[in-house]
């Protein structure tokens, strides 16, 4: 640091004083005038280089990763979108009437790029926020049989924790901090809820040994019971997970439909398919 500091101030003493050898000069010659004209040019000149070219060949190697990194945000956004669509049950029936209350759906909306339709966005209609979330996926777990939602869910919870190490191993130079740190976040609670879903499994299995030495209506019942306290812990695991998993949808959905009105040389936009 130090041997810089030296250098540029050697470089400007220099240059400082040419400046004032020239000066001399040109006040002994008769023509200060025109040497002010002409280091004016000169120094508009830099000024245009440093100041305007050098943003120009900022924004045009900009523009050259803008398709890749929408390219990116569509397949974080598909990856958190598949693993809610595993995850979730896409209706639940109500309780008080025959009709069934909707969690998510696909909207009409489609990512393309180029003339390729690549994506639809998955709309979620009833959130971690909603005090019947956790009851829906309860429901969802018991209805698919709990050890067989278990082992669906840890499996969609590696191969979303695979794909996001994936992107940030590919293309970690595209990421903004902001996506960067939620993603982050967002990892570690895909570890720590596969965590959780081993030991629950784990429980449910011990509690099924202790079931081989009773008659078979009480170890039927044992198997309800070690079935159900593992929909219920499942469905609380599920919960955290769609929960961490909100920030970084939203700030990548907000990225694709931002674009919609900017300029016609965007190669990812996002638009209402009109056929």
């Amino acid at each position: 640091m130090i041997r810089r500091n030296v250098g540029t101030i050697l470089i400007v003493s220099v240059l400082v004083l040419l400046l004032l050898i020239a000066l001399g000069i040109a006040r002994t010659i008769g023509h200060l005038p025109e040497l002010a004209i002409y280091l004016t040019e000169d120094l508009f000149g830099i000024i245009l280089a440093v100041f305007v070219f050098e943003r120009v060949l900022a924004w045009r190697e900009e523009r050259r990763w803008v398709a890749a990194k929408k390219w990116m945000h569509m397949i974080l956004l598909e990856t958190i979108d598949d693993l809610l669509r595993q995850l979730l049950p896409a209706a639940v029936p109500k309780e008080e009437t025959d009709g069934e209350t909707t969690v998510y759906e696909v909207t009409g909306t489609r990512v393309h790029f180029g003339e390729v339709v690549a994506y639809s966005l998955l709309r979620l209609l009833v959130g971690p926020e909603d005090k019947d979330f956790q009851s829906h996926v309860f429901w969802y777990a018991k209805d698919l049989e709990s050890p067989r939602y278990a082992s669906l869910a840890k499996t969609a919870l590696a191969e979303a924790r695979e794909q996001i190490r994936d992107t940030f191993g590919s293309s970690a130079r595209l990421m903004e901090a902001d996506i960067t740190a939620m993603l982050m976040n967002f990892e570690q609670a895909i570890v720590v809820a596969m965590g959780h879903v081993d030991s629950a499994i784990s429980m449910r299995d011990e509690q099924l040994e202790d079931a081989s030495y009773l008659d078979d209506e009480s170890a039927k019942q044992k198997i309800r019971v070690a079935d159900d306290q593992l929909a219920f812990t499942t469905s609380i695991v599920v919960e955290s997970v769609v929960s961490s998993a909100m920030k970084p949808k939203a700030w990548l959905e907000d990225q694709l439909h931002r674009r919609e009105d900017e300029s016609p040389f965007e190669y990812l936009q996002v638009s209402n398919p009109t056929r």
